[in-house]
């Protein structure tokens, strides 16, 4: 089997994005971007507000879907996919696709080629598929461990989209992770108001062991954040990060307040909401006091 790598993978991305824009399997939803700046510790942070007054579309669409199924509750978007939206095999185990309703260009999903499901603790072939499309293009994987993390799919994915996300770094939490004097192997915290670790990325050399060491570390954040599966073997609600530089863990409490919804991209400081409302409510609120009411104290 033929699997995409660095290059190859993302001029693979990039055509097949052309060809399903161009037929319309593509739903690019436009937003408007806000700029929200509010105080952690003694750093200014420039939070990204994306008002996405079509978002409703999504849910829509997944509905209609799901009810054209004999079992709606068992909808799986992924078995089979959307050969329209298919970039390729990237291992044994996972496939690339991209994200049908997408709010920022070339957002891909890293999907596993059977059912798992996304409250599945995450082991090493999923990190071996951050690994590859990191190297193919500087990005920001994330994963939505649950429904309470911000997932709206039980099929396993993760999900990756282009740095930057900030016009001042990669990403607008970047910079108070940026002052923590993080060495290869160490956890720490940073001023964020939530329970997290954050460690550094494992990145550059072969894919495979760069991808056991990440394993290695997201295995020690969870188990110091009291995120260790159940009898279930479920593992309990929480978001991952990973940039090459960063890899960072955060427990869930709840997926949305006061209406309020908040995936992992929330806690690299990008928040998305519905309309204007949503955006009034969200800069009464403070984009800090939100992560603080979805997060672990």
């Amino acid at each position: 089997m033929n699997y995409l790598r660095g290059e190859q993978l993302w001029r693979q991305v990039m055509g097949v994005t052309a060809s399903a824009t161009a037929s319309g399997a593509l739903h690019s939803i436009p937003t408007c971007t806000q700029a929200q700046r509010e105080s952690l510790g003694d750093t200014d942070i420039c939070f990204q507000i994306r008002v996405v007054e079509n978002l409703a579309r999504k849910s829509a669409e997944l509905k209609q879907r799901a009810a054209q199924t004999p079992a709606a509750e068992d909808f799986n978007p992924f078995l089979p996919h959307d050969p329209e939206l298919y970039v390729g095999e990237l291992t044994d185990h996972y496939r690339c696709l991209l994200n049908k309703f997408n709010v920022m260009a070339h957002h891909i999903l890293m999907v596993t080629r059977h059912f798992a499901t996304q409250l599945e603790p995450l082991n090493r072939e999923d990190f071996l598929a951050a690994q590859l499309c990191l190297e193919a293009c500087n990005g920001l994987v994330f994963y939505n461990g649950g429904p309470a993390a911000g997932a709206s799919i039980t099929h396993k994915h993760l999900q990756m989209v282009p740095l930057p996300l900030a016009d001042n770094g990669p990403f607008p939490l970047h910079q108070p992770f940026a002052r923590l004097p993080l060495r290869p192997g160490q956890l720490l915290s940073s001023p964020l108001p939530v329970a997290h670790l954050i460690t550094t990325t494992a990145f550059g050399g072969d894919p495979e062991a760069c991808a056991e060491t990440n394993l290695t570390n997201y295995r020690r954040m969870t188990e110091q954040l009291h995120l260790l599966p159940g009898d279930d073997r479920l593992a309990p609600p929480h978001n991952l990060l990973m940039t090459r530089e960063y890899l960072w863990v955060v427990p869930r409490r709840c997926e949305h307040f006061r209406g309020l919804a908040v995936n992992a991209l929330g806690f690299a400081g990008t928040l998305l909401v519905k309309h204007q409302q949503q955006l009034q409510e969200l800069q009464q609120l403070g984009c800090l006091p939100l992560l603080r009411a979805v997060g672990l104290g």
